[in-house]
């Protein structure tokens, strides 16, 4: 068969071996995500999971890579058009926190690998582009130190993440204060 017949199905393979991690993290931690539950949650053969992924430790890191990735398109969308600032660093914010709500299972993943030493640099890696993003925005609010302002800011913003994802809800509340630390 052709590759490019083949993509699309592996593609899927994958997108549901990665769905399955997901479902599992969300309803077990990252105790529950082990390759064995994974293929059967997906209703593929154990093999099926090294075609994609080299181990375990890759898996988390795909999972996590993908939720990054979600997060991007949604940031994208939501400043679309609009001027570096205190409001697009808001909808930046917005929009990490309503995925974070939306992938749950990936989210408490997350926050169960950060000590992971076979994940540790990569995730460390994704979070910190997405401080780094920031920092014009803080620059044209007159933040001297952006740098360090964006770091804080995200770590406000992930504490927030947290706080949503123990309550499972959005919490306005919190949301609003974030609105206020940016003087909007």
């Amino acid at each position: 068969m052709a590759a490019g017949v083949q993509m699309p199905g592996a593609l899927q393979t994958r997108e549901a071996l990665l769905d399955a991690g997901a479902a599992l993290a969300e309803q077990h931690g990252l105790a529950g995500v082990s390759v064995n539950m994974v293929v059967a949650h997906a209703g593929v053969a154990k093999g099926t999971f090294y075609v994609h992924f080299k181990d375990r430790a890759t898996f988390v890191d795909a999972m996590h890579e993908r939720f990054h990735a979600r997060v991007q398109v949604a940031v994208d969308k939501a400043v679309a058009g609009l001027a570096p600032g205190a409001e697009r660093i808001f909808r930046s914010t917005e929009a990490y926190l309503d995925i974070s709500l939306a992938n749950r299972g990936v989210k408490a993943l997350s926050l169960e690998a950060r000590s992971d030493p076979t994940v540790q640099d990569s995730m460390a890696a994704r979070r910190e582009r997405l401080a780094a993003a920031g920092v014009a925005d803080l620059k044209v609010m007159g933040w001297e130190d952006a740098e360090a302002a964006a770091q804080l800011l995200a770590a406000m913003t992930r504490e927030i993440s947290v706080l949503e994802f123990d309550a499972g809800r959005p919490l306005p509340a919190s949301r609003r204060v974030l609105k206020r630390f940016l003087g909007i």
